[in-house]
């Protein structure tokens, strides 16, 4: 989805003043989030009388039930606010953004001056409860393109992608990761083929990364979202750290927000190394926990989900269903949604037309009957046998080894820190400041393409716009 800008002053003072953040949707009452998250497929009604063949295509419409959840909420709130947050260091308006990015496109990098206000979160929870639909969901709010043209009557000429998201690779590669960012970038530039197709057979690691981090800036993404990250797990020696330390860096020296998503046994990634940790949990951890039988929000989605059945018979949901329901899925929403459309393919097939316990185990132990170990270890609520599925065991086991390793900075090193500091003041030669330049030819363009009727056909003429986002990188030509 693109947009051309169109901006709502804030009325948070960090927020005013920048384009980035005034060109994005209003921030969302929690009652409108929930609307707008919302997906409810048409409901069966005179759909029932369809012959059986017809109504066997409707049941998959279930696919596409998105019920919003408390869980919903928080994660639609922090999506809002690390993308706004994320670009108060990176506003086009400030002269020191623009030096930064110059900056980035050389191999003489000085980030002193700027000060990151990216953040992060984490989103973990057992496979098929349901992240990546929420997370999709929330990101479905935003225009992934907005085209800036001009802002406070002055030229603004910019395409500004608001999210990217892309799957950890399935080696846990960061060549992969780097691939999968080029090809995601050209589908929300719709130019497919632009940079993924450049660094097909060209360029080798180092260059493909420096031209990550250089587009991600230049295009001002707001969050890069890290879907599948378990996948990291998988990463040859030395890679799972390359590639999270790669993570820190964007938050740190580029500026841009990171979401991490995956199932529960990502958390081991972030057992080592404390720094890691930290960063992933930045506005907190948010997890996709198994409901219990008894969880409101779990009978909610019950509820909802009940009355879509296409069969010609349909089934009052009584106190017993709702227990075989929860026995079979154990809260799993996913499994959930396959139980209800494979049990009324099952109902029509079968010509029962209704549903019923028998019908529900029947799929259980036939077409789901590969879930069946994974769900006996989630309904015996023991951590040795759900140890046998990586993506199973709780984020609280896994978490308190973490927080059991965890040491504290000696007091001695911050005592020493304050030593350091006063003897490097001390040291410290006042300089005399440095005589501004007097205007010369470039200055006179420059005013001449400001005070001209239309700026951009003046820069054209001048040659001084930009064909390439990467032609003033040093590693320009080699990969060209």
């Amino acid at each position: 989805m693109s947009n051309l800008a169109q901006y709502t002053p804030s009325p948070i003072p960090d927020y005013t003043g920048n384009p980035l953040i005034e060109a994005l949707p209003p921030v969302l009452a929690e009652m409108d989030a929930a609307r707008a998250i919302a997906h409810f497929p048409t409901l069966p009604s005179d759909e029932r009388l369809f012959g059986k063949e017809l109504r066997l295509h409707c049941v998959d419409r279930l696919k596409d039930l998105i019920q919003p959840l408390p869980i919903h909420l928080e994660l639609e709130s922090a999506v809002s606010s690390i993308l706004r947050t994320g670009y108060v260091s990176r506003n086009p308006v400030n002269a020191g953004t623009w030096r930064h990015l110059h900056t980035l496109s050389t191999n003489r990098r000085d980030l002193a001056l700027f000060h990151s206000s990216a953040s992060t979160f984490s989103l973990v929870g057992l496979s098929g409860i349901g992240k990546t639909t929420a997370l999709n969901a929330v990101l479905s709010l935003y225009p992934q393109k907005i085209v800036h043209c001009r802002y406070q009557d002055r030229e603004f000429l910019h395409t500004q992608i608001v999210w990217l998201k892309i799957e950890c690779p399935f080696d846990g590669s960061l060549s992969g990761l780097c691939h999968a960012f080029f090809k995601a970038l050209d589908k929300a530039l719709d130019e497919p083929g632009r940079h993924s197709a450049r660094f097909r057979s060209k360029g080798g690691i180092m260059e493909m990364i420096h031209s990550m981090e250089q587009l991600a800036s230049t295009y001002f993404i707001g969050a890069l979202v890290i879907d599948e990250l378990q996948h990291l797990n998988a990463a040859k020696t030395g890679g799972k750290e390359n590639m999270l330390n790669f993570f820190v860096n964007l938050i740190n020296s580029i500026g841009i927000p990171v979401v991490f998503a995956g199932t529960n046994s990502m958390i081991n990634l972030f057992a080592d190394v404390l720094r890691n940790a930290r960063r992933a949990c930045g506005q907190g951890m948010y997890d996709f926990r198994q409901p219990s039988e008894t969880d409101a929000a779990w009978n909610m989605l019950v509820d909802v989900i009940w009355r879509y059945q296409w069969i010609q018979k349909p089934a009052p949901l009584t106190p017993e269903l709702r227990k075989v329901l929860y026995d079979l899925t154990q809260g799993v929403t996913d499994f959930l949604a396959k139980l209800m459309i494979l049990g009324q393919r099952y109902a029509m097939q079968a010509n029962i037309e209704t549903l019923n316990e028998h019908v529900f185990r029947h799929i259980a132990d036939t077409k789901l009957k590969l879930l069946k170990p994974a769900i006996a270890a989630l309904r015996s609520g023991d951590t040795a046998a759900m140890k046998k599925f990586e993506d199973l065991l709780s984020p609280d086991e896994q978490l308190e080894a973490l927080m059991r390793n965890e040491s504290l900075l000696p007091i001695s090193h911050l005592a020493a820190l304050h030593i350091s500091k006063a003897d490097k003041v001390a040291a410290e030669v006042p300089t005399a400041p440095a005589e501004k330049p007097e205007p010369d030819a470039v200055n006179q363009i420059s005013r001449k393409i400001a005070s001209h009727p239309d700026p951009s056909s003046a820069l054209a003429e001048q040659g001084w716009l930009a064909k390439d986002v990467l032609e003033f990188s040093d590693t320009y030509h080699a990969v060209a």
